[in-house]
């Protein structure tokens, strides 16, 4: 009874957020990022997908990244790129994408102190997503996975 008693404890309030494979859409879903994790590695593919395709993707190394502060931030069509993408503290192992139209970066911009913030990333079109609760910051992004 008690293994029972605990199973439906973990199943009625368990943390059930796909955190390994989702996807960020621009507001107009003209635009998405699969994200994909497998153990240490993450990788950010252009467009709609279920596993690793052979391109259009970076391959990070996520494991210099903290859980409190895993943070992706997003911009969709900017002045200079179809989308420009940041998870701090990543490790760039592979960059498969074209990058003459999608940046991506491994730090936050800095302050004039050379404190990393999220600034950039709050405005027209950007927006953030906090991966340890999944939540968007920003209402120009949608989330779904």
């Amino acid at each position: 009874m008690f293994i029972v008693g605990i199973t439906v404890f973990i199943i009625a309030f368990g943390d059930h957020t796909n955190r390994t494979n989702f996807k960020i859409y621009s507001a107009n879903k003209q635009q998405c990022v699969t994200i994909i994790t497998q153990g240490k590695m993450r990788y950010f593919i252009n467009g709609e997908y279920n596993s690793v395709p052979k391109t259009e993707y970076v391959k990070i190394d996520k494991s210099g990244i903290p859980l409190i502060g895993d943070e992706i931030g997003i911009c969709w069509k900017n002045e200079n790129y179809e989308w420009e993408i940041v998870n701090h503290q990543g490790e760039i192992i592979e960059n498969k994408l074209d990058t003459l139209k999608y940046k991506f970066y491994t730090s936050w911009e800095k302050d004039k102190y050379g404190i990393p913030n999220t600034k950039k990333y709050i405005k027209p079109n950007c927006g953030t997503i906090g991966l340890l609760n999944m939540k968007t910051y920003g209402e120009t992004i949608i989330l779904e996975n």
